[in-house]
C-alpha cells in the first residue's frame, strides 16, 4: 500500500512538473526517464520487502509454532494416562514459561497417580489380613474344625473393630484433604485441651503401667480449633503408648514462645531409625508392620496429625534414635484473638 501510494504521489508531480514547466519539450524526456526509474525502484522495493517478509513471517511462525505442536502432542500423551512425557524448553520467553508449567503439571499428576496407585495397593493390603483372618475362622466354623469358643469369637471380633478403625481413619483424612476442609478457630487454652486428652487415655497409661508426664510453660492461650486439635493430641498419645514398654515415660511438653506455641510429645520406647524418619507420616507407613498390626493400628495417625497441624499453618517433625525413644514436636503460630 505505501508502494502504491508512493507510485501515484510521484506520478501525480512529474505529470504536475511537465505541465507547469516553461520548459516542458526539452525536460519531457528527463522527467519521463526519472519518474520510471523512481516507479520501478519502488517497485523493486516493494517486491524485495514482500519476499522478506515472508521469509522471516515463515521462520517466525515456524519458530512459534513448533514448541506450540510439541506442547499440543505431549498433552495428548498426557490425556492418554503418560505421565512421564515432558517437552524440551530453550529460552526465557513466554512461550518457555508455558512449556515448564506444563512439565510441572506432568509431574504432578505423574506424583498423583503414583500416589493413588500406593494408596490403592496399601488400602487393599490392609484390608486383606483382617478378612483373611475372619474367612478362616469362618470356614473353620462352618467346617466344626473349631467350636465357636468366646476367644475365638473376641478374635472375629478383633478383626471387625480394625476394619472399622481403618475405615473411619480413612473417612477422616478423606474430610481433611478435601477442599471444602475448615477448621473453627476459636480462642482457647492450650493447657486445658491437653490436659482433657491426657485424662482421657490416662486409664490406658494406668493399665499398661506406662507414666504419663505433663509440662507447663507460661500461658497457652492462643486462636485454635479444639476438637481438631484433640484429634492430635489422641493420635500421638496413643502412638506412645502402643510403641512404649510397660514401666515406660511419655512426657507432654508445652511452652510459649515469642511467635508460636511448641508442644513435644516424647517418649523412651522403641524409637525409630534415621532413614525412616521422613516416611513416618506417610499413609500406612509402619517401620515395623507385623508390630502394628497387633497393637491395632491403620498407619494413618500420623498423616491425620500432619494435615490437622497444617490446617492450622503449623509445623511438625520427628526426632527419633532406635531402642531410645522417639520426640514429635509441633510449632503453632499465634493467632490474633
Amino acid at each position: 500500500m505505501t508502494s502504491i501510494v508512493y507510485a501515484l504521489e510521484i506520478h501525480y508531480h512529474f505529470s504536475m512538473f511537465q505541465h507547469e514547466s516553461s520548459l516542458n519539450q526539452k525536460m519531457d524526456p528527463l522527467s519521463t526517464h526519472l519518474e520510471r526509474a523512481l516507479l520501478e525502484s519502488i517497485l523493486i522495493t516493494a517486491i524485495g520487502a514482500v519476499i522478506l517478509v515472508f521469509i522471516v513471517s515463515f521462520y517466525v511462525a515456524r519458530k512459534l509454532s513448533s514448541p506450540l505442536l510439541e506442547m499440543k502432542k505431549a498433552a495428548e500423551k498426557m490425556a492418554k494416562g503418560q505421565w512421564k512425557t515432558r517437552v524440551s524448553i530453550s529460552g526465557n520467553d513466554e512461550v518457555s514459561e508455558l512449556g515448564q508449567s506444563l512439565n510441572q503439571l506432568a509431574f504432578e499428576l505423574n506424583q498423583q497417580d503414583i500416589a493413588r496407585k500406593n494408596m490403592t495397593a496399601d488400602i487393599a493390603h490392609e484390608l486383606r489380613t483382617p478378612l483373611a483372618t475372619l474367612k478362616s475362622h469362618m470356614e473353620a466354623f462352618e467346617d466344626r474344625v473349631w467350636e465357636p469358643t468366646p476367644e475365638r469369637l473376641s478374635a472375629c471380633t478383633e478383626e471387625i473393630n480394625r476394619l472399622i478403625l481403618l475405615i473411619q481413619d480413612l473417612e477422616q483424612l478423606n474430610t481433611m484433604e478435601s477442599p471444602d476442609f475448615k477448621i473453627n478457630i476459636q480462642p482457647n487454652d492450650l493447657k486445658e485441651v491437653i490436659k482433657q486428652c491426657a485424662a482421657s487415655i490416662r486409664g490406658a497409661y494406668l493399665q499398661k503401667n506406662i507414666q504419663l508426664n505433663l509440662e507447663f510453660s507460661g500461658e497457652l492461650d492462643f486462636s485454635f480449633d479444639v476438637e481438631r486439635m484433640k484429634q492430635v493430641f489422641l493420635n500421638l498419645l496413643s502412638n506412645s503408648l502402643k510403641y512404649t514398654e510397660p514401666g515406660g515415660v511419655v512426657s507432654v511438653l508445652a511452652h510459649n514462645e515469642e511467635d508460636s506455641m511448641i508442644i513435644q510429645v516424647k517418649d523412651n520406647g522403641a524409637g525409630m531409625k534415621k532413614e525412616f524418619l521422613m516416611k513416618a507420616f506417610d499413609r500406612f507407613y509402619r517401620e515395623d508392620s507385623s508390630r502394628s498390626r497387633r497393637t491395632g493400628g491403620s498407619g494413618l495417625g500420623l498423616a491425620i496429625v500432619k494435615r490437622l497441624v497444617k490446617s492450622h499453618h503449623g509445623e511438625v517433625w520427628i526426632e527419633s534414635v532406635a531402642g531410645k525413644g522417639t520426640t514429635v514436636s509441633i510449632s503453632l503460630p499465634k493467632r490474633k484473638q
